[in-house]
């Protein structure tokens, strides 16, 4: 498996780890459960989850104040 072939599957079996970076965990507190993602941006372990509410994990490369 080639290591593009890698990140895609690994987007698609979680849609908040992208690319090779380390992973780290999160809390959501609405739900009772860990969430994974690997933004290098992430201040707060204990955050919802996109799925409840939190905010979408900035991805490493399409920062929005680089107007990307």
């Amino acid at each position: 498996m080639t290591t593009k072939e890698a990140i895609v599957v690994r987007k698609r079996s979680n849609p908040y780890v992208i690319g090779p970076r380390p992973v780290h965990k999160h809390r959501c507190p609405d739900g009772d459960h860990e969430w994974q993602c690997n933004s290098p941006y992430c201040n707060h372990m204990e955050i919802e989850c996109p799925e409840h509410g939190g905010p979408e994990p900035v991805i490493e490369g399409y920062e929005p104040w680089r107007g990307r």
